[in-house]
């Protein structure tokens, strides 16, 4: 997959793997300067032929369309907010994978 992540403070472009990783843990492929946990991955989903991010702790401040999000299938832009923050994520699918 290729995907450009972007935040507040920090972009990166991913090409070629089957997961990433944001959060606050400094193993994360890509890191939030947040003031609680979270951990978010993004992969391709064979079944229904998209990818999509999945919110891993169920961290009810991950907000999408200002709602928590559990699960969501990633269009070619998606914006996820942060409650009670001006942390954003800005995520864009560049290049999917061939069905």
């Amino acid at each position: 997959m290729d995907i450009m992540i972007t935040s507040k403070n920090n972009e990166k472009f991913y090409a070629d793997k089957n997961v990433v990783t944001i959060g606050t843990s400094q193993a994360c492929n890509f890191q939030l300067d947040l003031d609680f946990e979270v951990l978010l991955s993004i992969q391709y989903d064979f079944s229904i032929r998209n990818y999509v991010i999945l919110n891993t702790f169920s961290n009810k401040k991950v907000l999408f369309c200002n709602r928590p999000l559990k699960r969501l299938e990633l269009g070619c832009i998606n914006k996820i907010c942060f409650e009670n923050s001006d942390e954003f994520l800005k995520i864009r699918v560049l290049q999917r994978i061939p069905a």
